[in-house]
């Protein structure tokens, strides 16, 4: 009789279990379907109170968490993703990029730094990781690691950033030839990011001109970015919606 009861107990567990697990498979559909950011927020969170290891929900729900600047929210669902899948190297470059955002550079470096021991290859951890050292004022680390973003390749928008993220740190340190010729190919590689390569590129055409108290420094260089930003500006209306992959 014992036996018995024991048994039916743990069938009632087994395919209690399963029938949780298709309920949370449910809502994740439905907020993969959804089209509007909250409900996909609402049907995401209740898959993962059905399955609170589904980490494809944590993902999803941290990704329009990012594209709404809810930062901190984002890195707690992607540190749940670490925990579950902790040799995915993407995964370190999002929350490497969102604690960017969260202006806390030293971790934003410790995951991108993991990104990278789990894939040498990856050049969007290499491109993120050269602006936060910028950004903490280590400009020869900022360098070394661009130009490893360049070297390694990837997608246009990644040398885009690598290349913005090196003129920025040549600038610094005064060598305007290296900045003006690495600006241009950042721009010419990834026009997109108008707001960033916007404010590299007035930042240095304004130092540039402060410097030789005279236009002439600037040059016709200066004159097309300028003519090329507003062109951008005009015909990109909508940025896309942030995705899950490396190349951030």
């Amino acid at each position: 009789m014992k036996k018995l009861l024991v048994g039916l107990i743990s069938w009632f567990l087994f395919v209690s279990s399963a029938a949780w697990g298709q309920d949370a498979m449910y809502f994740y559909n439905l907020g993969l379907h959804s089209s509007l950011a909250f409900q996909k927020i609402q049907y995401f969170t209740k898959a993962l109170e059905l399955d609170p290891k589904l980490s494809e929900a944590y993902e999803k729900r941290g990704l329009l968490y990012y594209d709404q600047g809810k930062y901190s929210q984002m890195t707690q669902d992607y540190r749940r993703v670490v925990d579950l899948k902790p040799l995915e190297p993407g995964t370190y470059v999002m929350l490497g990029s969102a604690y960017m955002k969260q202006k806390d550079y030293d971790a934003a470096i410790g995951n991108l730094t993991r990104a990278i021991d789990l894939d040498p290859q990856l050049g969007a951890a290499y491109s993120y990781i050269s602006e936060a050292y910028r950004l903490k004022g280590m400009t020869a680390e900022a360098i070394e690691n661009s130009t490893k973003a360049i070297a390694v390749g990837g997608a246009s928008r990644t040398i885009g950033r690598a290349y913005a993220t090196r003129a920025k740190s040549y600038r610094s340190l005064g060598n305007v030839k290296k900045a003006d010729a690495d600006f241009k190919r950042a721009l010419r590689l990834a026009p997109e990011y108008v707001d960033y390569t916007y404010f590299t590129v007035t930042e240095f055409l304004a130092d540039s001109a402060a410097e030789s108290s005279s236009l002439k420094r600037v040059g016709l260089m200066g004159v097309f970015m300028i003519i090329g930003l507003v062109f951008v500006g005009i015909f990109r209306l909508v940025l896309p919606a942030p995705k899950k992959d490396t190349d951030r």
